[in-house]
């Protein structure tokens, strides 16, 4: 994403793009020996076997095993089996990250690793960065005569037609944030925040499936949603008629999934391996060019096109809006019950 970019058009882009491999760790041998992984389906478990999986088990001997899910499934699993873990690594996201390292349940971030030092600074938050995204807008286009700001969701005539992301969640939780701050607060300030989100009633769909949001907003039928960056670019080139924005005021809300080491696992020289290979320029730039998500890896060189299409530096991180989690992560339950009563019912 650069300064002044508010929509993403579909271009042609070259599938095959060069990058510099970082040097791999030397090879061990792991005959016999399970790694377990959590981790989300669909591209980003392609792209891993791809990119990871299919080389650390050719050079190591080791098994990898996928435990595919969501991130609250890995982290009910990873607190529920603290004391004697069978999870090596969890993939986790922008929030639960840290209080995952304050819990005891992961292990801090090394500085002195090399994979720490490749990742862009003040990023390594709890656990290891894995890729960046922002929480943007996407539309149909005859509903909007530019890239809409989010305070254009709430225009009258797109009442009732706007769909939402399920509670809780990194993408509800800041719809939530930027509907307080359309209210002139902030996330702290929950009525504000549920008073206004609320006007945006009813809602038409709670979506938990991305082809179905696509689909719909793509016939008209879905005027908008908040959703994040990489999920709705990646799926844009099958729809016509779909748009993405990244509002600028106030910006779109910053989000990033983490490569966890769980604290105390069965295997933990392989968890590093794993995880030098995922953080890798190789894999970093296939999450790039495949599923739009922005490396955090500061040794990956995007084509132009591509780069257009992500956050991918820290000045870009930068004029994202950036939530307090840990003060979200605490309200968490409470604002379920909220969410469901104030937003979702009729």
């Amino acid at each position: 994403m650069k300064n002044g970019l508010k929509s993403i058009a579909l271009m042609g882009l070259g599938a095959a793009l060069g990058s510099t491999s970082l040097m791999p760790a030397m090879a061990q041998d792991f005959s016999g020996q399970t790694l377990v992984v959590g981790v989300w389906g669909g591209d980003i478990e392609r792209l891993l076997r791809e990119n990871v999986i299919g080389p650390l088990e050719e050079e190591t001997g080791a098994n990898v095993e996928l435990l595919l899910g969501g991130t609250g499934d890995r982290v009910a699993k990873i607190y529920a089996e603290r004391a004697n873990p069978t999870m090596d690594i969890a993939f986790l996201n922008i929030f639960e990250a840290p209080q995952a390292l304050a819990d005891g349940v992961v292990v801090a971030p090394d500085p002195d690793l090399q994979m720490y030092k490749d990742i862009w600074p003040g990023m390594n938050e709890g656990c290891y960065a894995m890729s960046l995204a922002a929480l943007g807008i996407v539309y149909n286009k005859d509903e909007f005569e530019s890239p809409p700001e989010w305070e254009d969701l709430w225009a009258p005539e797109l009442q009732g037609r706007i769909a939402l992301p399920p509670f809780p969640g990194s993408e509800a939780n800041g719809i939530l944030a930027i509907a307080g701050r359309l209210a002139g607060a902030d996330e702290h300030d929950a009525d504000a925040s549920f008073d206004k989100l609320a006007e945006l009633k009813p809602i038409p769909l709670t979506y938990t499936n991305l082809d179905e949001l696509l689909l719909l907003t793509d016939a008209g039928e879905i005027a908008a949603a908040p959703i994040i960056s990489g999920y709705a670019i990646s799926g844009m080139e099958n729809y016509e008629n779909i748009g993405f924005s990244f509002p600028t005021d106030p910006g779109p809300v910053l989000t990033r999934d983490m490569l966890c080491l769980v604290a105390n696992s069965p295997s933990p020289e392989l968890a590093m391996l794993f995880a030098e290979k995922a953080l890798g320029v190789v894999n970093q730039t296939a999450y790039a060019n495949e599923l739009y998500f922005g490396p955090t890896n500061s040794n990956v060189e995007l084509e132009p096109a591509v780069s257009e299409m992500l956050i991918d530096t820290p000045e870009e991180v930068e004029t994202l809006t950036e939530l307090d989690w840990p003060y979200l992560i605490e309200n968490r339950s409470a604002w379920t019950d909220r969410w469901n009563a104030e937003i979702l019912a009729d």
